[in-house]
């Protein structure tokens, strides 16, 4: 019978291939995320984003695993070539149903992760686009848990999804029910790609500063396009599986996509919150762990950390000082100096992101600040 088989169907194992692709895409995903987190304790500015792209991380990790030994035992090859081995071939659609539903949480959570993030950068700044933004991301999070309840309800006995003799005695949903929802849901996964990667633009493009940083804003945050291109790409591929007769062979190509959608998704998602890490690496700020974090309200005004005084509370003591003493020098201990207060242009790490926390809540976003050197 293989033999048959053999001229039509060639015996080909593309686990290695696969396998490759998700071990080299969780290595790479997990630095990005670790430079995430560092960026944002450096400035005390942990956010729910952060906690769901690290928890899509964590989860991505067990699915390349067990992608990985679905790849090396051989289940990527065409069913018939398995077929010698009943029960190897439970073993192998076993794995391979498992995996489909952490899939399925690691998109959805990426793609929250990411709203999360935009929400921040927007904050108070538009009405509609945070309610935009909090829509979708119910519908994405409905989506998911929907698409994960369907996977294992289909069959009264979930068994029968890789069992044979279960299957035999368990009353099933037609394939196309399950297939023609996953691609609905795949379909929505694009969509959410393209909202959150042109949503920001309308705001960024009507910021007040120069042409190049507006472009590069916008490429900043639409670089999430690329994952709704591959998510889309997926969609396309999920109507082969209602026939379910070489499950193998046909989800090789969903399980290859399904990994880049989810490493770019991990990347480009966390891209934007490395600003920090980006200062660093040119020397213009120290890392520091900071427990605190500068407070700004919308006017401008600022409380700095513990142990230090801002420049209004230091001019009007001394102002109350001089004031009594009737002298016109400010006295900074037994040293008399004159004040000489120089305005100079924002640089481009003053030109930053919101950070999370009492900030936000006085109404902060993407903002420019002016530094003042007091001498």
């Amino acid at each position: 019978m293989v033999t048959q088989y053999a001229e039509v169907l060639p015996d080909r194992d593309r686990g290695g291939q696969l396998a490759a692709t998700y071990i080299a895409g969780c290595v790479v995903s997990l630095f990005f995320v670790i430079m995430r987190l560092t960026a944002r304790f450096s400035i005390a500015g942990v956010g729910i984003d952060d906690w769901c792209m690290l928890i899509t991380w964590i989860v991505f990790l067990p699915f390349t695993i067990i992608i990985s030994i679905l790849s090396f035992e051989g289940g990527t090859r065409h069913m018939v070539y398995l077929a010698q081995d009943p029960a190897h071939v439970e073993y192998i659609l076993k794995l391979n149903w498992i995996a489909q539903p952490l899939a399925i949480f690691c998109l959805g959570s990426a793609k929250v992760a990411v709203a999360f993030l935009i929400l921040r950068l927007l904050n108070r700044t538009s009405v509609w686009r945070r309610w935009s933004l909090y829509i979708a991301s119910a519908w994405t999070i409905i989506n998911t848990i929907l698409m994960i309840v369907f996977t294992f309800v289909q069959c009264e006995d979930p068994a029968a999804l890789w069992n044979a003799e279960a299957r035999k005695r368990t009353k099933c949903w037609d394939p196309s029910v399950q297939s023609t929802f996953s691609t609905y849901g795949a379909s929505c996964h694009a969509l959410m790609d393209i909202f959150l990667a042109f949503l920001p633009v309308t705001l960024v493009w009507g910021l007040q500063t120069s042409l190049r940083k507006r472009i590069a804003l916008c490429g900043l945050l639409g670089c999430g396009s690329i994952t709704g291109i591959c998510a889309a790409i997926k969609a396309t591929k999920l109507s082969t599986l209602n026939a379910r007769s070489d499950m193998t062979w046909e989800t090789f190509s969903l399980f290859l996509w399904t990994g880049i959608e989810l490493i770019l998704s991990i990347i480009c998602g966390s891209i934007p919150a490395l600003k920090p890490i980006y200062a660093i690496c040119m020397g213009k700020r120290a890392l520091t762990l900071r427990s605190s974090q500068r407070r700004t309200n919308a006017t401008g005004s600022s409380r700095t950390p513990h142990g230090r005084r801002s420049y209004a509370r230091q001019h009007n003591s001394d102002s109350r000082d001089r004031d009594r003493n009737g002298e016109g020098m400010m006295e900074l201990g037994s040293v008399q100096s004159p004040m000489t207060v120089s305005a100079r242009r924002a640089s481009d790490d003053e030109i930053g992101l919101a950070v999370s926390g009492d900030w936000e809540k006085a109404g902060g976003g993407i903002h420019v600040t002016r530094t003042f050197d007091v001498e």
